[in-house]
């Protein structure tokens, strides 16, 4: 591949990432606010005990606003795997906290194909 064909291709990602984070960006300041004792536990966890953490206070997040939460949820594992970014196997284990058996099967095998064939199809972002 020629040196301009490559340029074009990572100005074409670039963008499609940048994309992915406004949109990310629009979805996390269109939800109902949190309240402030919640707000410290919210983060990527770094380890289980952030995930627990984690966990608990969207679990209490979801009573309220379980469509919203399921959304974010959706969002996030998506851009995730379509990056290859790690911290997807949180999220796994975080909707195995949230959700029962049946929706968390489906969201996560939904993500994970959804994800990798975003990832797989970005290989071909400038070829044609």
């Amino acid at each position: 591949m020629s040196t301009e064909g490559s340029r074009k291709s990572f100005v074409i990602l670039g963008g499609v990432f940048l994309s992915a984070i406004v949109v990310l960006y629009g979805i996390y300041s269109n939800l109902p606010q949190l309240p402030s004792e919640h707000k410290e536990h919210i983060k990527l966890p770094s380890n289980i005990d952030d995930a627990k953490k984690l966990g608990q206070v969207i679990s209490v997040y979801k009573e309220t606003h379980y469509y919203s939460v399921m959304g974010v949820y959706f969002a996030t594992y998506i851009f995730l795997q379509t990056f290859a970014i790690p911290g997807s196997i949180f999220l796994s284990i975080l909707s195995g906290f949230l959700f029962t058996f049946p929706i968390n099967l489906f969201l996560i095998c939904s993500c994970s194909a959804i994800g990798a064939t975003n990832c797989f199809s970005s290989v071909f972002i400038g070829w044609a």
